[in-house]
């Protein structure tokens, strides 16, 4: 691992030069403290990968089919609502406004941090059930998407209504925050309906 390091270092491959000394950092923990602490470990050493960056090809796939489906969804569900607007490929014409799905409306970077934020909170919450703790953090990716279609929905109205200065402006970082929050707390809203439906079942088990 340390020599793999040093390859792409010389050749400066940055991007994978990170996860060589991710590699490297749990080889030595393994040498030095034993498999036994590292399984101690195991959540800190999970979590420090969201640090480690994507690789840009990686980015690139996942986020232009994202941005496709969201521009096209926005648009469709504008559409039904009669607003004037069409798009073509991840451009927007809404009235005499044109607008972008940029990479960042794409859900990615979003869908990242929502993962890290959910992580943490069912290793607080729900250590000791792992399984429990994948399905939370699988119902991140439908939520982080879905709050980004969201985003985009309220920036459209917000130039189309109040003017594309406004849009690019404060009501920009607004509209993210406040996705960002809704997607936070659909789920803890989600945590608490299943163990609602998980103590329920359970009582019902007990009685039967």
């Amino acid at each position: 691992m340390a020599a793999a390091l040093i390859v792409l270092r010389i050749a400066a491959v940055i991007e994978l030069e990170v996860y060589a000394l991710y590699g490297l950092l749990i080889a030595l923990l393994f040498a030095f403290i034993g498999w036994r602490a590292i399984k101690i470990l195991w959540f800190p050493l999970l979590y420090l990968l969201f640090a480690v960056p994507l690789p840009d090809s990686l980015v690139a796939a996942l986020t232009n089919p994202l941005k496709l489906w969201i521009s096209d969804t926005a648009v469709a569900l504008l559409y039904l609502a009669n607003y004037p607007i069409a798009s073509s490929g991840v451009t927007i014409q809404i009235g005499q406004y044109q607008l972008l799905v940029a990479a960042a409306c794409a859900g990615l970077s979003s869908l990242i941090t929502l993962s890290a934020l959910t992580l943490f909170y069912v290793y607080l919450i729900h250590r000791s059930n792992w399984r429990y703790m994948m399905v939370l953090i699988a119902a991140a990716v439908p939520i982080a998407i879905f709050s980004n279609l969201v985003r985009v929905l309220l920036l459209i109205l917000i130039t189309y209504h109040v003017g594309e200065a406004a849009a690019q402006g404060f009501l920009h970082n607004f509209a993210g925050m406040t996705t960002f929050a809704i997607a936070l707390i659909m789920i803890y809203a989600l945590d608490k309906v299943a163990q609602t439906i998980i103590a329920f079942r359970t009582k019902e088990l007990r009685v039967a």
